[in-house]
């Protein structure tokens, strides 16, 4: 259990020990980073053209705000000595991923004008 004292937090052993547990247990799994956006793309020509259009629109929308957000924190954040390291590295690597996925959605509609995510019944 946590406490408040003065502003600062004060951790008992009980929950030292079930971080401890947690922070050992986590890093033993393996890696899974799962996009929930990635059904979408995986089932886009199960829609219709337009509606495939209107999901793409969506998620280069909810990127470029998560990737303004990111921007504007890691900005903020970068010559503030307090800061810690891992957390730096932890938004960077957001702001990564963030990055990525945008132009990724850029080279899907792309893709989409010249040959198709269009799912049209001939």
């Amino acid at each position: 259990m946590d406490s408040r004292e003065g502003g600062e937090k004060i951790v008992t052993r009980q929950g030292e020990q079930e971080f401890e547990k947690l922070m050992l247990e986590i890093a033993a799994k393996s890696i899974n980073i799962y996009l929930d956006f990635n059904a979408v793309i995986v089932n886009l020509d199960s829609l219709s053209q337009e509606k495939q259009n209107v999901c793409l629109e969506n998620i280069e929308n909810n990127i470029k705000q998560l990737k303004s957000y990111l921007e504007e924190n890691f900005l903020a954040k970068e010559n503030i000595p307090d800061v810690p390291e891992n957390g730096m590295a932890v938004l960077q690597q957001q702001l990564i991923l963030a990055r990525a996925i945008e132009t990724w959605i850029s080279s899907l509609k792309k893709n989409d004008s010249n040959s198709g995510l269009d799912n049209t019944e001939t």
